[in-house]
């Protein structure tokens, strides 16, 4: 073994030990917050939540949080959700206690050990892997229902599946972001044109996206209608300088980004956050679709996205990035 393995190994165990701790320490402390609510409400029950990312899970699965409520009225809902996505859960009024997660072991130790009355875990199995230890945040009944991050749409959109592993009643509703009145503050600052149409471009997985020239050439083609086009997101990669494009990603928080896409009067853009921001906003959705990975046809949303208020574009045994330009400008045309 050379020096540089032999410092490269050391440097690791380090990082895995004080990771750990410091993931043990955030569960102490969750626990006594934990056990101080129930000191000091016996009357009440405390209901967890786990579902720690992703923004679009999160938004897509907000109507099991009134449900919940409704299940456990006189109760104290806690959620346990990723630093990024706080937001989210901090301004659901269905929702008391926001729970940070620091680190997958941390939720692993929640799912495992906790004082809540009843907890919900929503996350599938094999899907959340914890580096440090190559294990994964299990869901013991999900499994027994054989649902797995391999055929998870076979078995319903994203909030039925969720339901299920929570073993929660099957809903269709439309999920609802609650946006306060600084966030639509902050968008008045932009000063949005009149009359745009909202797109975003970019999801976490690059298959699912469409070409970068496809939508510059969309960009233009939505200009010469009439429309000018705002892009939504947290990066960009079309031509800053294009006639009728402004671009606003990365630089809002997810509520004003969601306020953006109410404003608009489309929305346009891949299977991605942003577009179950544009479903619960009720901004009507055209999106772009393909096959993803096992699955050939799959619609993740519920409520108006799912019935009469989106147009799915997509190309049978092809990816969204397979899309011609074509095959999207034809529908856009006639629906806008």
């Amino acid at each position: 073994m050379t020096i540089n393995r032999f410092i490269e190994i050391w440097i690791h165990r380090f990082h895995k030990i004080v990771d750990m701790a410091t993931s043990f320490w955030y569960f102490l402390k969750t626990s006594f917050l934990i056990l101080f609510y129930k000191i000091t409400n016996p009357q009440k029950k405390l209901i967890g939540v786990i579902l720690a990312e992703h923004f679009g899970d999160i938004v897509a699965c907000e109507p099991l949080s009134r449900e919940i409520k409704k299940i456990h009225p006189n109760s104290i809902v806690f959620w346990v959700v990723r630093k990024p996505f706080r937001e989210l859960i901090d301004s659901n009024p269905n929702i008391d206690v926001t729970i940070v997660e620091y680190s997958v072991f941390h939720s692993m130790l929640l799912a495992r050990y906790n004082g809540f009355s009843h907890l919900y875990n929503l996350h599938m199995p094999k899907l959340r892997i914890y580096p440090y230890t190559q294990t994964f945040l299990k869901n013991p009944y999900a499994e027994t229902l054989g649902i797995t991050v391999q055929n998870y749409f076979q078995f319903g959109n994203l909030i039925e599946v969720f339901a299920q592993i929570a073993q929660l009643p099957l809903l269709n509703e439309t999920p609802k972001v609650y946006i306060s009145s600084a966030n639509k503050a902050r968008v008045d600052t932009i000063r949005l044109p009149e009359k745009f149409i909202a797109i975003h471009c970019h999801s976490n997985y690059s298959p699912k996206d469409w070409q970068v020239y496809h939508w510059e050439n969309l960009i233009g083609k939505l200009n010469e209608a009439g429309y000018q086009v705002v892009e939504v997101g947290l990066k960009s990669s079309i031509n800053q300088n294009l006639v009728g494009y402004t671009n606003c990603c990365g630089k809002f928080s997810l509520l004003e980004t969601a306020e953006i896409i109410r404003r608009a009067q489309f929305f346009i853009g891949v299977d991605s956050g942003p577009a179950h921001l544009a479903n619960a906003v009720g901004t009507y959705g055209l999106l772009l679709f393909g096959k993803f990975v096992n699955f050939e046809n799959y619609l993740p949303y519920s409520g108006g996205y799912k019935t009469d208020n989106a147009t799915i574009i997509s190309k049978k045994d092809s990816p969204c990035s397979g899309l011609s330009f074509d095959d999207v400008w034809t529908i856009v045309q006639q629906k806008i």
